[in-house]
C-alpha cells in the first residue's frame, strides 16, 4: 500500500507520542473492551472503504432542500403551509420523497409534510453550524412548532400537523414510533438552538404527557400505539412496539436535565425497566437504540446497573419474535461488490434491506454512548466505520 506524505507524518507522530508515554503521566487504568458479537462478525474494516466529506455533504444538503428558487431539473423541495393548524403561523413542508404527488404546494392544501424529515434536517444543519433561526427571512425553528398537536388534544409533537392528511402516509396516531421519535428530535432541537419563543412550553407539555403515559402504562408497554390525549394504550394491525418505552426514557432524561423535575427521572427510569423486562428484542424502528444510550447514562450518572449489553444485542441481532418486526436489526455481509455491515434494515426480508437514514440515526445515541459505558468504544467505532462508509453508497 503507497503511504502518503500526511500519512507518513502521522505514523511518526503516534511513534513520538507513544515513545513518550513513560514519562510518569498517569492517564488511568486502561479500560478493558467488550464485545457485541454481531460487530465481532463483521470485517475489521469495509473492503470498500470510502469516507465522505459528511459535513460538507451536509451543508451542501441544506443548501440544496432549503432553496426556495431550485433550479435543478427537480425544482423546488420546499413550500409554504398557510393552514395554521395547531397554532397562528405559517410553517413549511418538505418533500419526503423527490416530487411525490401527495406533497406539495397544490396538493392537498400543502399539508401532507412530515416532521421526520422536517425536524432531522433542522437539527442536522445546526449541528454543521447553520442558524436555521435566520436563515433567507425565516426562522425554521419557530416554524416546525405546528407540528406539535394541541388541536387534537395530544399535546405532543408528531408526524402530520393533522389527522386530516395521516391517512396518506406514515403512522400519525396509529404507529407508536411515528409518535414517539419526533420528541426526541424536537428536544434534541431545543437543544442546539435554544430560547426560541414557545420551545420552552411545548417541551413542558411533552414531558408531562409522558410522564402521564408511562404512568399510565405502568411497565406494561404492549401496544401499537399510545392515544395521549385518551391516555390509552391501543392494539391494531401494527405489531407491538414495546421499544417505545425507549424513546420515553430518553425524552424524560432530557426533559430531567431541562427542567430538573425529579418526576422525569423517575418515570426515565421506569420506562428503561419496562424495556429490560422483556424477554426478546422488541426492536421496531428507531427508539430502542435511545434505549441504549438511556440505560448507560443512568448507570454512570445515577448509579443504575441496567444491562446495557443485553439491550446493544437486542439491536444488534434485531427481532427474532414472529409476533415483532421480525428480522428488524443491523446487517451483516456484503450485497454484490459492497459492504453492507453495519446498516439497519431488515437482517431476513427478501434476503434483507436497508434503510440510509435508519442506519445513520443509531451514530445519534450509539457515539456519545460510549462516555458512559467506554467499553465498548472499540465495538461501536468499527461498527460506524462500516456505516459511514457504507451509507455514501
Amino acid at each position: 500500500m503507497k503511504m502518503t506524505s500526511k500519512g507518513v507524518f502521522v505514523l511518526i507522530t503516534v511513534c513520538f507520542l507513544a515513545s513518550c508515554s513513560g514519562n510518569g503521566n498517569n492517564f488511568g487504568e486502561k479500560v478493558k473492551q467488550v464485545s457485541i458479537h454481531r460487530v465481532d462478525s463483521m470485517p475489521d474494516m469495509p473492503e470498500t472503504y470510502k469516507m465522505l466529506d459528511w459535513k460538507q455533504k451536509a451543508q451542501k444538503y441544506d443548501q440544496f432542500i432549503f432553496d426556495w428558487n431550485n433550479k435543478s431539473e427537480v425544482g423546488p423541495l420546499i413550500w409554504l403551509d398557510d393552514a395554521r393548524r395547531n397554532m397562528d403561523q405559517t410553517t413549511f413542508g418538505l418533500y419526503t420523497a423527490i416530487k411525490d404527488i401527495r406533497q406539495g404546494k397544490n396538493a392537498n392544501n400543502g399539508e401532507f409534510h412530515e416532521s421526520l424529515n422536517s425536524l432531522a434536517a433542522i437539527l442536522g444543519a445546526g449541528l454543521v453550524g447553520i442558524d436555521k433561526t435566520n436563515q433567507d427571512g425565516y426562522n425554521y425553528v419557530k416554524m416546525v412548532q405546528n407540528y406539535f398537536n394541541s388541536d387534537n388534544g395530544w399535546n405532543i409533537v408528531m408526524n402530520n400537523t393533522t389527522p386530516s392528511v395521516a391517512l396518506l402516509g406514515g403512522g400519525y396516531g396509529r404507529d407508536w414510533w411515528y409518535d414517539v421519535l419526533p420528541n426526541a428530535l424536537y428536544y434534541a432541537i431545543c437543544d442546539v438552538f435554544p430560547n426560541v419563543d414557545g420551545a420552552e412550553k411545548i417541551q413542558k407539555s411533552i414531558a408531562e404527557q409522558f410522564v402521564k403515559a408511562d404512568s399510565v402504562l405502568n411497565g406494561n408497554y404492549d401496544y401499537s400505539y399510545f392515544d395521549y390525549a385518551q391516555m390509552k394504550g391501543m392494539v391494531n394491525n401494527i405489531p407491538l412496539q414495546q421499544d417505545a418505552a425507549g424513546g420515553h426514557a430518553y425524552v424524560l432524561l432530557c426533559a430531567y436535565h431541562k427542567f430538573g423535575d425529579p418526576r422525569y427521572l423517575q418515570h426515565s427510569k421506569s420506562a428503561i425497566e419496562a424495556l429490560l423486562a422483556q424477554k426478546e428484542s422488541r426492536f421496531y424502528e428507531a427508539l430502542l437504540p435511545l434505549g441504549v444510550y438511556t440505560a448507560a447514562y443512568l448507570n454512570a450518572v445515577e448509579g443504575a446497573n441496567y444491562d446495557v449489553a443485553k439491550l446493544l444485542d437486542w439491536v444488534f441481532d434485531g427481532c427474532k419474535s414472529p409476533t415483532g418486526r421480525t428480522g428488524w436489526g443491523i446487517i451483516v455481509g456484503k450485497w454484490g461488490d459492497y459492504d453492507v455491515s453495519g446498516l439497519q434494515g431488515s437482517i431476513t426480508d427478501g434476503g434483507g434491506y436497508a434503510f440510509l437514514m435508519n442506519s445513520i440515526k443509531p451514530a445519534w445515541p450509539f457515539i456519545p454512548m460510549v462516555k458512559y459505558q467506554p467499553q465498548y468504544a472499540k465495538a461501536i467505532g468499527k461498527c460506524m466505520s462500516f456505516v459511514l462508509s457504507g451509507g455514501n453508497r
